[in-house]
């Protein structure tokens, strides 16, 4: 579906437009928005329709509560009157304007989208001045996801008539809506790879995701994948022992976006994370590793603060990729199991925001790390009890192997430091407990930096894709103890999702900024509509725009 800024109305025509000719290529409707006090959005520019509005309100006792509708489908009156008005007209109300929130707003945009998209070719919004910038970037950004559908796989697919989209605006606007358009061709990529099933989405097939983008748009972004004979000579040991019950090979895929800057990746000291390895086996596994990794974390706090605060230090996204979560020997109950292929939310989200930093070319450095694995039961699975050691030389007992998002995290936060990044986000459909706590309006974001967490709630208000700060206290930590290892990869029934976080901020070096966003409850919808959201691509690209605008 194409949207465009527009400082005209629709063009009308000479003639009567019929039921029967509905879906002609001429067919146009003008859409006009009115709040409960009867006020019309661009009133000044509908002053040619404000008769007929206005007949049309009183006839059918508009009153512009949010979503309402009411059409005229230019039939009515005699021949002259037609030729006058043969545009279709639709009124849709928005309320209370002091609440008009994103959420009213992506309600109203699915209003319009699903009166018109079966019966006209064009329309036109008129909005004129009276949405702030934010808000119609959410409702341009509304308006283009509500046509997004994922119907690859069904014998008979139902294009929609509705091609055109105009919104009649002030041109000042434009960046918005190019930005809102960046941002749906973001969500919409993470949208396609999260709703496929599992067994045409598995980590390779995000590498393969991951490499096309970067055959796209070379002159923006490399890609390196990580397989796990490589990443057993890292000491990757928690993601391993995740992916070694499936048949499908585990994959760290690494996506470098050079918006500023053109960033090294270069091979640094391993030795602290090789513990365990024959001298052989690293030496030989170092050299074959070496244009894939990155420059190593330095040893002391105050160098770190020196080059992370560079203007070139990306900023890193991580994403869990369970492309399908079994549960492993820890299986799952089998109702709703096949909601499990958007275990993989969280890489879907991060790979769609690469995109989307592509297609809007803003300027900063972004490394997005997709940490993709099966999780599934067989003779060579991760038993419960088993204790392996992770990147950074931390033991761990694991006692549950549907806790295993947290491994595949583990170890790719210890591999995305030696980036020596501003911050670190990580993004995943992580507990259910996060779920119980908050639904599925809101993602749980927990941090151990004020700067981080400010941004990103900042973030959250612009674009309306909304987080809750959730604690990270340390008295959560001795939940995770274990008597015969570093650590335990659960922590009871209590705060669960709290306790999650805490396991991966054992992974965090100290003074490394870090965010972890457990989207456990807004990656996608249960039920007989179920799909997955995009979210939270407009999140991460707000944050990373007003990062790049505050360089």
């Amino acid at each position: 579906m194409n949207i465009k800024l527009t400082q005209q109305l629709p063009k009308t025509h000479t003639q009567k437009i019929l039921k029967k000719e509905a879906k002609s290529k001429d067919a146009a409707c003008l859409v006009v928005l009115v709040d409960d006090k009867k006020n019309l959005f661009a009133e000044s520019a509908l002053a040619d329709y404000s008769a007929r509005i206005e007949q049309l309100m009183e006839v059918s006792h508009f009153s512009g509560k949010a979503c309402e509708t009411v059409a005229d489908l230019a039939l009515a009156g005699d021949k002259k009157t037609t030729k006058q008005n043969p545009v279709q007209l639709l009124l849709v109300g928005v309320g209370n304007t002091d609440k008009l929130n994103h959420t009213a707003l992506q309600k109203i945009a699915k209003t319009i989208y699903s009166n018109t998209q079966k019966r006209v070719a064009s329309i036109t919004v008129a909005l004129g001045d009276d949405l702030e910038e934010n808000h119609f970037g959410q409702f341009a950004l509304n308006l283009l996801a509500a046509s997004y559908r994922f119907d690859k796989y069904k014998s008979e697919q139902t294009i929609p008539v509705l091609t055109d989209v105009y919104l009649l605006a002030d041109a000042a606007l434009q960046p918005a809506l190019d930005f809102a358009q960046a941002v749906f061709a973001g969500q919409s990529l993470t949208r396609d790879v999260a709703n496929e099933p599992g067994n045409i989405c598995f980590p390779a097939y995000m590498a393969e995701q991951a490499q096309a983008l970067a055959k796209t748009y070379p002159d923006l972004l490399k890609v390196t994948v990580l397989g796990e004979d490589e990443m057993s000579v890292l000491g990757m040991n928690c993601f391993l022992a995740v992916a070694r019950g499936s048949s499908k090979e585990g994959k760290l895929v690494l996506l470098e976006y050079r918006g500023k800057s053109n960033f090294s990746a270069k091979a640094g000291a391993t030795d602290t994370y090789t513990a365990g390895n024959s001298s052989a086996k690293v030496t030989g596994g170092l050299k074959a590793l070496a244009d894939k990794l990155p420059t190593k974390l330095p040893s002391k706090k105050s160098d770190k603060n020196t080059d992370s605060s560079h203007d070139d230090a990306p900023i890193v996204l991580v994403g869990k990729g369970v492309t399908f979560d079994s549960g492993g020997i820890s299986i799952k109950p089998g109702a709703a199991m096949d909601e499990m292929k958007f275990d993989m939310g969280g890489s879907a989200s991060v790979l769609g925001t690469i995109k989307a930093l592509c297609e809007a070319r803003l300027p900063i450095n972004v490394v997005g790390a997709l940490a993709c694995a099966e999780n599934m039961p067989s003779g060579e699975a991760t038993r419960p009890g088993d204790i392996v050691k992770a990147m950074n030389g931390k033991s761990v007992e694991i006692l549950n192997t549907d806790a295993e998002g947290r491994l595949v995290l583990a170890d790719t936060l210890c591999y995305v430091q030696r980036y020596q990044p501003k911050a670190i986000i990580d993004v995943a459909t992580l507990t259910g407990a996060c779920v119980v706590a908050l639904g599925h309006v809101r993602s749980a974001v927990f941090s151990n930096d004020e700067d981080v967490l400010f941004e990103l709630e900042n973030a959250s208000y612009s674009s309306g894709d909304l987080i809750w700060h959730m604690p990270l206290d340390d008295d959560y930590q001795a939940q995770l103890d274990s008597p015969i290892a570093d650590m335990q990869n659960i922590g009871g029934k209590g705060a669960g999702a709290v306790t999650a976080a805490c396991f991966l901020s054992r992974f965090i070096e100290e003074g490394q900024p870090w965010a972890h966003l457990d989207i456990a409850g807004t990656a996608w919808n249960s039920g007989k509509d179920k799909a997955a959201t995009g979210r939270p691509v407009p999140l991460f690209m707000q944050y990373l725009k007003n990062s790049a605008n505050n360089a």
